[in-house]
């Protein structure tokens, strides 16, 4: 069977969105506990590893290149909320927050 990958990367992205909401969401919360943080991170970290696996697999069907640059935002997207929830949970234990470098300076 066929995997419409179109639909696929369109269901996909209408899932990050939606979790992106609910993170963004519930990170604003006052009293969210160490314990309710720590289920969100695991959470997206689950959904992210889900998105790996189709990534995976489109690589293994040779998929057109549009559809591998907007999965791509898709991860990024994971991505960042893996980051934003790892951060949340490292303020509430006095940690510092994780940050990357500034991109390098591109040559154009």
């Amino acid at each position: 069977m066929a995997i419409d990958w179109i639909s696929t990367v369109q269901e996909q992205a209408e899932v990050v969105a939606r979790v992106a909401e609910d993170v963004a969401r519930t990170l604003e919360l006052p009293d969210l506990s160490d314990a309710q943080a720590l289920r969100l991170h695991l959470m997206v970290e689950q959904g992210a590893s889900t998105f790996d696996s189709i990534l995976d697999e489109m690589d293994e069907h040779d998929v057109e290149d549009d559809l591998f640059e907007a999965a791509a935002d898709i991860a990024d997207t994971w991505t960042n909320l893996s980051v934003s929830t790892a951060n949340k949970l490292r303020a509430l234990e006095g940690l510092a927050p994780i940050k990357f470098p500034p991109d390098a300076p591109s040559d154009d």
